[in-house]
């Protein structure tokens, strides 16, 4: 009789794919765990930056302070952390993690920043380091990292913003059609040595920094008369040709709300004052008008406290419409009272700082007085 072994059977084990998967469970754990550590840190790092690049940009705008006034580094770090938290609340920021420093863009990198040791070179540029770890604000707790003895980690992000002098102007800058001699604006900015002891300044007049509302009162910047009733004194007695030499109302109100259009410096009256870049940079000399129309008025009256651009004269010949005045500097500065009763009409001003995005970087010419192209984050 025929027999068939049958082949044996191994014996079951069992468990071998528990134990399997205990082992595969952990790794994948601990798997998950790093990736909600990792991204966890990745997305404070991400917000801290975030943070520090917005309060860097404000502060670098805080480090513009109105012509002839000082700096207030007080003033730049409150309004840093002003900004810090806006955009992350309960941030503490150390005072010297905000640097108020000279920014040389021409520099090699590395070597682009540097203190601002004296009033003639004021800090145009705020470092800010914003941090979580055992200096300020506790390093950022993990959630699973305990597990293998890290409980924390320490956190930090830096941010270094940039604001420039502007050298010139650009179609679409809020830039006035009138202009005023030199030595006016610098005696209202308390610049001295310039010969203007017998110029007339007050402060009577404060422009509110945040609504850019006008009231009396001081506020520590002078203010000085646009228009008066001597030839060449105190200022100017006419409005400026800023594209058509025939300007009318209509335009010289337009300009005051808006600025010049690519239109008025394309005008063939105007068109050679004009770089080969679209500028108007100075020196540049252009005609002028008489008087102040009585419509013109309510345009001024309208950007009372709002900063404006002005060119600033030397020099002039001639007389009326066959004025011409020789242009050698930018300044900021906004309207704050405007009084066309009886004659002369009369409009004050006081020096301001303007920020806009239709002004050109200062290269190798004559730096605008308080005008400044928008703030940006650079590379030290």
């Amino acid at each position: 009789m025929l027999t068939i072994a049958h082949a044996s059977r191994p014996a079951a084990r069992r468990g071998n794919v528990l134990i399997l998967f205990a082992v595969l469970l952990t790794s994948l754990i601990g798997m998950v765990a790093f990736a909600i550590d990792t991204g966890y840190i990745a997305l404070t790092k991400t917000k801290l930056q975030a943070t520090a690049d917005a309060a860097a940009l404000a502060g670098a705008v805080a480090t513009a302070a109105p012509p002839g006034e000082p700096q207030n580094a007080a003033a730049v770090r409150a309004e840093v952390r002003r900004y810090v938290e806006l955009n992350t609340s309960g941030l503490t920021v150390l005072d010297e993690d905000v640097r108020l420093v000279r920014y040389t863009p021409t520099a090699e990198p590395g070597d682009r920043l540097s203190a601002s040791s004296s009033a003639a070179q004021p800090a145009n540029a705020v470092q800010v380091t914003l941090r979580r770890d055992a200096l300020a604000n506790n390093p950022l707790r993990l959630f699973f990292a305990p597990v293998i003895g890290t409980n924390s980690a320490s956190l930090a992000a830096t941010a270094t913003a940039y604001i420039g002098s502007a050298g010139g102007v650009t179609a679409g800058a809020p830039l006035l059609p009138y202009t005023m001699h030199i030595d006016y604006y610098h005696a209202a900015a308390g610049l001295t040595g310039l010969g203007q002891s017998a110029i007339t300044v007050a402060d009577a007049f404060t422009v509110d920094p945040t609504t850019l509302r006008v009231s009396p009162g001081s506020d520590g910047v002078m203010e000085v008369v646009l228009f008066g009733d001597r030839q060449h004194a105190p200022g100017n007695f006419g409005s400026l040709d800023i594209g058509s030499s025939q300007n009318g109302t209509s335009e010289l109100e337009r300009q005051v709300y808006s600025g010049p259009t690519p239109g008025d410096f394309a005008n063939p009256d105007f068109a050679t004052n004009v770089g080969a870049d679209g500028s108007l940079q100075v020196p540049f000399s252009t005609t002028g008008d008489t008087g102040l129309s009585g419509s013109v008025k309510t345009a001024l009256e309208a950007i009372a406290g709002k900063p404006r651009i002005i060119p600033l004269y030397d020099t002039v010949s001639g007389s009326g419409n066959g004025a011409v005045y020789h242009l050698v500097e930018f300044a900021g500065v906004v309207v704050t009272k405007v009084d066309f009763n009886g004659s002369p009409k009369r409009v004050w001003v006081q020096p301001a700082f303007v920020v806009s995005n239709k002004v050109s970087p200062v290269t190798t010419g004559k730096a605008a007085t308080g005008v400044y192209t928008p703030p940006k984050l650079v590379i030290p």
